[in-house]
């Protein structure tokens, strides 16, 4: 049998360098650019515009109509500014741009406040709480206290 002639590599290490891990910092940044954007304008979620993307080092802001567009580049500058204070020191500048059909992709943003101070509800099936609790009867100690905490919640 052939012998492999190098050790293997962490999976950290491995996942940090793909291009998984930089799309998914890209999807966070513009995450919590959108909710910063509804904070600014007040609003409980946008649902006329979002930050889609983030392109040499600038912000795209999607609007669905020319109106909305107009209204958020005379609010560029205090927008530029909390993005640079707030999330993204580096951020070059703001590209405002109206969407080509008037629809923006479904992306469900709200304020981080509101959402931090109602967490989402998660509950567990019927079918899950007696598979649990059939488990914790033959489990040992360790087990028995985490499965009770699962089942608490």
């Amino acid at each position: 049998m052939k012998r492999y002639s190098h050790k293997p590599e962490d999976l950290t290490k491995l996942f940090g360098q793909s291009s998984l891990a930089s799309m998914q910092q890209q999807y966070e940044l513009v995450r919590k650019l959108n909710a910063e954007l509804c904070l600014i304008l007040q609003l409980e979620h946008l649902s006329f515009c979002q930050v889609s993307s983030i392109n040499a080092g600038r912000a795209v802001i999607l609007c669905q109509s020319p109106g909305w567009a107009n209204r958020l580049k005379m609010q560029r500058d205090a927008i530029l500014d909390n993005f640079r204070q707030k999330i993204l020191p580096d951020l070059a500048g703001i590209d405002i741009e109206v969407s080509p059909h008037g629809q923006l992709p479904r992306q469900q943003v709200q304020a981080e406040a509101k959402t931090a101070a109602t967490p989402p509800a998660k509950g567990l099936s019927d079918a899950a709480r007696s598979a649990l609790t059939e488990t914790l009867k033959h489990s040992d100690d360790k087990v028995k206290q985490a499965l009770a905490r699962l089942l608490a919640k």
